[in-house]
């Protein structure tokens, strides 16, 4: 128990250094705010000391002094919608009862109903095991043993895409878990520091034991309804203006442990000084490994990048757009926004590698993406080489009557260019085939394409240098 205890007391110090950026509502924000009025919070109604609603009704716990933190830097309202579960806040929040979450991790499935700023507090993963069991420096260690984890958190799936064959039981309750560890039914109880420590001390514990680390258990982020995106960016910017000096005194009041009076000062010595060095030493290892992970994930996501872009022209590729393009249908068509799919074609391109041979056809295709870049730039707007001299431009948001113009001007501006194909001047023309939409349930991206392309194909033989717009089918 004092060993749980003093590595609550530890991990509560770290944080980081530099000073936290300015921070206004920008007037559109303002306007934005005042229209919607108070902010409909969803919490995890029993997560102590992360966040609870206690006998009061209050919201109290990290989650609750971090809201509280940023409602007033920010003059907004919040007002708390009651809720018995965690299941029950998610569905409230989904049914769109809530507009955020206080206390919520990204996974791919709640990103179809929300949007995340970045986790503002990380607290490591441990594993609870019998007095007897050594140290547990890897969970690689124990795959083959059953391990218990809450029911119904995020991380159940993020440890099963992790370790493979990993044995987890899903409990209830972590007193449901510590109880089958003491019974010999679980090797041993994962979960997130700070709530295992409060369990331990909530149950009376004593005969169990933090045995090493388990990972980047938890990291919390602020979930709001991604239906209106512009709360997302007012949290995100709420969140990235919070500094260390605002945090840390909120990770101490909730996660350090403080002892009874009657120091036992023999115990101290004997006991928790040779655990207090070697939490030391184990915290160190850990950073390390941590830096190590993370330069892992950079060079996973650089490849996972790398993998979705053409090498010649910079834009995305195929398998780019065959994941992007299936997401943006579902938020158009959940949302009633338009989506617009161009096919753009480089006409009598095959008569420049004749004429002038690949290196200044490659040159042209270099060309005709800066201008696709150029003529596009929202943040939104997704370019694709779709093979050979054939473009995708796919757009969302603002009306379809937009996006064709938009899309007729890049032809006209295309016509009267003149260029630089690999230090060769060329004046080339596109044809471009659409097919613009509000989608409905039977729209599928396969639909989509091929309307655009049966568009482009139209507009070739009638001459090329034009635009065509499919029929709604």
């Amino acid at each position: 128990m004092r060993c749980a205890a003093l590595l609550l007391v530890l991990l509560a110090t770290g944080a980081s250094a530099g000073p936290p950026p300015r921070f206004a509502l920008e007037p559109a924000e303002r306007a934005y705010l005042d229209a919607k009025g108070p902010l409909r919070l969803c919490v995890d109604p029993a997560w102590p000391p992360l966040e609870r609603i206690d006998a009061s009704g209050r919201h109290v716990g990290i989650g609750a002094d971090v809201m509280a933190l940023l409602s007033a830097r920010a003059g907004i309202e919040l007002r708390l919608v009651p809720t018995s579960s965690w299941a029950e806040s998610m569905a409230k929040a989904q049914a769109r009862e809530c507009d955020l979450i206080s206390m919520a991790t990204r996974t791919p499935e709640r990103e179809a109903w929300f949007d995340f700023t970045e986790p503002y507090i990380e607290i490591p993963g441990v594993i609870v095991t019998r007095g007897d069991v050594h140290h547990v420096t890897d969970l690689v260690q124990v795959l083959d043993e059953p391990l218990g984890i809450m029911r119904g958190f995020s991380t159940v799936q993020t440890l099963r895409e992790q370790y493979p064959g990993i044995r987890l039981v899903e409990v209830d309750s972590y007193r449901e878990g510590f109880e089958k560890v003491q019974a010999g039914e679980l090797f041993g109880m994962l979960g997130n520091m700070a709530s295992i420590g409060h369990a331990l001390q909530a149950n009376g514990i004593v005969d169990l034991k933090v045995a090493g680390w388990a990972g980047d258990f938890t990291r919390p982020a602020i979930a709001t309804r991604n239906d209106e995106p512009q709360l997302g960016r007012i949290f995100q910017r709420l969140v990235a203006s919070l500094s260390p000096e605002e945090r840390q005194p909120i990770l101490n009041r909730r996660l350090a442990v403080r002892f009874d009076t009657g120091f036992d000062s023999r115990w101290f010595w004997s006991t928790t000084v040779p655990i207090l060095i070697g939490l030391l030493v184990l915290l160190a290892w850990s950073v390390s490994l941590r830096r190590l992970n993370a330069k892992l994930r950079l060079a996973n996501a650089k490849l996972a990048e790398s993998s979705r872009r053409d090498p010649l022209t910079g834009l995305g590729n195929r398998m780019h757009l065959d994941e992007q393009l299936p997401a943006r249908l579902h938020l158009c068509a959940r949302n009633g926004l338009p989506l617009v799919v161009a096919m753009v074609d480089i006409d009598h391109f095959k008569n420049v590698n004749d004429r002038h041979g690949h290196p200044v056809g490659d040159g042209a295709l270099r060309a005709m993406a800066a201008e696709l870049r150029a003529a596009f730039r929202r943040e939104d707007d997704l370019l694709v080489r779709y093979g050979g001299e054939e473009f995708v431009v796919l757009l969302t948001g603002g009306s379809i009557e937009e996006a064709l113009a938009q899309l007729q001007a890049f032809r006209e501006r295309i016509a009267g260019a003149m260029l630089d194909a690999a230090g060769v001047p060329l004046q080339l023309t596109v044809s471009i085939g659409v097919q613009a939409v509000r989608p409905s349930a039977g729209d599928t991206p396969e639909k989509l394409l091929q309307a655009a392309d049966a568009a482009l194909y139209v507009a070739k033989a009638e001459g090329r240098n034009r635009l065509v717009r499919a029929p709604r089918g």
